[in-house]
C-alpha cells in the first residue's frame, strides 16, 4: 500500500503545480499591458505651382482626439509615390509640421499620362496612425501675366494654357483667376470681387484699382492665382509695375505727443519737477527724524550723567 500512497501524493503534487502555473499563467496575461490601438487618419492631397514653375504637393494629415474633435496630426510619416508601369515609385519621406503639412518639391522629369501628374501619399507602419493613403492627379497648366496701360487706366491680362505631355500649350476656356498684390504679411485681394474667367482663348483681364500703395517708387507686385482648381491645382504668377501710390517717409515719424512713445517736453518737466519735490519732501521728513532721534539720545546721555 506505501507505494500506491506514494503515487497518490505524487500524483496530487503534480496536479497543484500545473493549476498553479495556468493561475500565474492567467494572471501575467491580464497584468500584461495590452497594446494601443492605432488612431485612423485621414490624408488630403494639394498641388502648388509658384510664379517660378517650381511644382509642389503637399499632403494634409487630419484625425479625431479623445473628444471627438477633428485636429492636424504632427509628426507623421508622409512617403510620397509616383505610380508607374513597374509598380509605384517613391520620391521622399517628409514629417508633417504643426498645421499637419507635409510638403516636397515635385521632380521635373515625373512621368505624365492624359490624367497629368499623380500622386500618392500613405502613411505606413506609423507608431499612432493606422496605415492610410491618398491619391490625386494634377494637369500642368501656366499663367502668363501681361500689365498694360498707364495713367487712370491699368489692364492686368492674364494667358492660362495647359501643358500637354509633348509640350504643346492649349487655352483653357472658363477658368476663374484671382487678382491680389503681394503684401509683408501675405498676399492680398486687389479688391473684394478681384476675379475674372478667362475666355473660349484662355484670356482674362482685370482693371487694376485706384489708390493702391506702392513702395517709395510707387512699385507694387501684381499676382494672379488659380486657387484650389480640380484639374489644375494651384497656380500663381506675378509682375512688379510702378502702379501704386509712392510712400511718402514721414519726417518725423515719432512725435511727442500724449498718444505717442515719445511724451512733450513739457509734460515731462512738470511730471519731474513734481515727483522731484515728492521725494524731496520725503528725504527732508527722514532727515528730520533721523535728527529729533539723535537729540533724544544726546538729552538721554545728560539725564544719566547727572
Amino acid at each position: 500500500m506505501k507505494p500506491d500512497y506514494q503515487n497518490k501524493i505524487l500524483l496530487k503534487g503534480i496536479i497543484l503545480m500545473l493549476a498553479f502555473a495556468f493561475i500565474s499563467n492567467s494572471s501575467f496575461t491580464q497584468i500584461q499591458p495590452q497594446p494601443k490601438e492605432k488612431k485612423t487618419a485621414a490624408v488630403d492631397l494639394s498641388f502648388y505651382k509658384d510664379a517660378d514653375g517650381k511644382r509642389m504637393v503637399e499632403a494634409r494629415v487630419s484625425s479625431k482626439n479623445d473628444s471627438g474633435k477633428l485636429v492636424f496630426a504632427q509628426d507623421v510619416n508622409i512617403k510620397f509615390y509616383a505610380p508607374g508601369i513597374n509598380g509605384k515609385s517613391l520620391l521622399g519621406n517628409v514629417v508633417t509640421g504643426e498645421d499637419g503639412k507635409a510638403g516636397m518639391h515635385l521632380p521635373a522629369a515625373i512621368p505624365t499620362d492624359t490624367s497629368g501628374v499623380t500622386i500618392i501619399a500613405a502613411i505606413e507602419n506609423d507608431k499612432m496612425y493606422k496605415d492610410a493613403e491618398a491619391q490625386a492627379s494634377v494637369k500642368d497648366a501656366s499663367l502668363v501675366l501681361t500689365l498694360s496701360g498707364k495713367d487712370s487706366v491699368k489692364l492686368i491680362t492674364v494667358l492660362a494654357a495647359a501643358i500637354q505631355a509633348n509640350g504643346e500649350q492649349r487655352p483653357i476656356p472658363n477658368l476663374e483667376v484671382n487678382f491680389a498684390i503681394q503684401r509683408l504679411f501675405g498676399i492680398m485681394p486687389l479688391s473684394d470681387e478681384a476675379t475674372a474667367t478667362t475666355d473660349e482663348n484662355g484670356m482674362a483681364t482685370f482693371n487694376f484699382p485706384a489708390g493702391i500703395k506702392g513702395d517709395e517708387n510707387g512699385k507694387v507686385k501684381v499676382v494672379a492665382r488659380i486657387i484650389d482648381n480640380e484639374i489644375y491645382g494651384n497656380i500663381e504668377t506675378a509682375s512688379v509695375a510702378a502702379w501704386g501710390n509712392k510712400l511718402i517717409p514721414e519726417t518725423n515719424p515719432f512725435p511727442r505727443a500724449l498718444w505717442e512713445p515719445r511724451a512733450p517736453v513739457l509734460l515731462m518737466v512738470t511730471f519731474s519737477i513734481i515727483f522731484g519735490g515728492i521725494w524731496i519732501t520725503y528725504a527732508f521728513v527722514i532727515f528730520q527724524l533721523v535728527k529729533i532721534k539723535k537729540q533724544r539720545y544726546q538729552q538721554d546721555e545728560l539725564n544719566v550723567a547727572k
